[in-house]
């Protein structure tokens, strides 16, 4: 007995992350979207109002699959804060690299005005916060603003996350034959440099908005 037959907007979605994943975002179109996914022109008009309804879709839906891998990471990691710690950032590098162009959209300029991606996207960066204060309380990292730490170690795996999709990492002479250690292994290094904290002379938000 076959399963449920996916439907329309569903369809649509997928052929627009296959089109992600092969062309990049400038690929992303309703007309080539239908054609892949077998339908009429007229078809995605029904459920996506325009190109950059459809580019803001594929973004959201990267970043709910995100969430939920990192998620099943750290419920794999168990308890301790320093293995969650590692699989967020693993999975976070994990989910790049299996969905380069997806993950591309993700944080494109096409994509990063849409109120539904900065919430999906808001919600991603709860995860590490939540990880970076609950490791505040059991006196594992310095003091500071979690949001800020948060910042700075999101920074380091996404960091990672682009240059090794794009290759980059080989030319420093780093051996990417195994990105999950490298990960695991920058992670590590992440979470002893968050031990230390913000200097104070850095630590306010102010300082981040002005610059200075």
């Amino acid at each position: 007995m076959s399963g449920p037959t996916p439907d329309t907007k569903e369809v649509l979605l997928r052929a627009a992350v296959e089109i992600a994943e092969a062309d990049g975002v400038r690929g992303i179109g309703l007309r080539e979207a239908a054609r892949r996914a077998g339908l009429t022109h007229g078809a995605p008009y029904r459920h996506f109002e325009n190109q950059q309804a459809l580019v803001a879709a594929v973004a959201e839906q990267g970043f709910r699959l995100l969430m939920a891998e990192v998620q099943a990471a750290q419920v794999a990691a168990g308890g301790d804060v320093l293995a969650r710690f590692h699989a967020l950032g693993v999975a976070y590098l994990h989910f790049a690299l299996a969905h380069p162009g997806q993950f591309r959209v993700m944080f494109g300029a096409e994509a990063a005005a849409e109120p539904a991606v900065r919430s999906a996207e808001g919600a991603v960066f709860a995860l590490a916060v939540n990880e970076i204060a609950s490791a505040q309380r059991q006196g594992l990292i310095a003091a500071g603003d979690p949001q800020e730490l948060a910042l700075l170690a999101w920074s380091t795996a996404h960091g990672l996350a682009v240059l090794m999709i794009d290759g980059l990492v080989q030319w420093v002479g780093l051996d990417t034959t195994a990105p999950e250690r490298l990960a695991r292994r920058i992670t590590a290094l992440m979470f002893n440099g968050l031990q230390h904290g913000i200097p104070k002379t850095a630590g306010s938000k102010a300082a981040l908005r002005s610059g200075t």
